[in-house]
């Protein structure tokens, strides 16, 4: 029973998401999900607590759908330099793919943009860990200098947020991609540790 009702808030989960990135926000009502669904709006309810409720999740459902691929990639490394390559790569390269997907409610995202950023508070939490066990494994096979791996990671993670911020704006990914690549380059050319020949 638990497992068909956790079934069903997917089901819900990934129609909504359709309907919000057709819609918007504002648009997507709870009556036109229900629809989509062939469903009532008293039935929405029965999974969800509200309207913000259901929309938290969509949000939810994204981040747990980046960190999986983030961590899928990371994982096919062996290097924590390579690691660390793919985990902003893999990041941007999803972050362009919600850009696409939610192309038409990007203006909302700055409108509701504390809602967004609370919501995605699980998904930053799991991303830093992601980025401070890399760091870590670099300093403990002696390939990295880094001698605060959490503060480190979270000024990273801010850094290459910031690339955000332009494919939200319509900015092209391939010179943002590049600029990118080459700022991580530089960084971890920073942190690594060199033997003196």
């Amino acid at each position: 029973m638990v497992k068909q009702k956790d079934e069903m808030k997917r089901e819900i989960i990934k129609k909504a998401r359709e309907v919000v990135s057709r819609v918007g926000y504002r648009g997507a009502s709870t009556e036109m999900i229900a629809r989509s669904l062939n469903r009532t709006k008293g039935a929405l309810y029965h999974y969800f607590k509200s309207r913000d409720d259901l929309i938290k999740s969509i949000v939810d459902f994204e981040g747990e759908r980046m960190a999986e691929t983030i961590e899928t990639t990371v994982a096919r490394e062996t290097s924590p330099e390579e690691k660390l390559f793919r985990c902003f790569t893999a990041r941007a390269a999803e972050v362009k793919k919600l850009f696409a997907f939610y192309g038409s409610v990007i203006e909302e995202y700055f409108m509701r943009y504390e809602f967004i950023t609370d919501a995605l508070r699980e998904y930053r939490k799991r991303e830093l860990e992601i980025v401070e066990g890399i760091l870590r494994e670099g300093v403990a096979l002696g390939r990295f200098e880094v001698t605060d791996t959490e503060l480190t990671s979270r000024a990273l993670l801010k850094a290459m947020s910031g690339y955000d911020f332009f494919l939200f704006q319509g900015e092209k990914y391939s010179p943002l991609e590049r600029e990118m690549t080459e700022a991580l380059r530089v960084f971890i050319r920073g942190i690594s540790v060199t033997t003196a020949p």
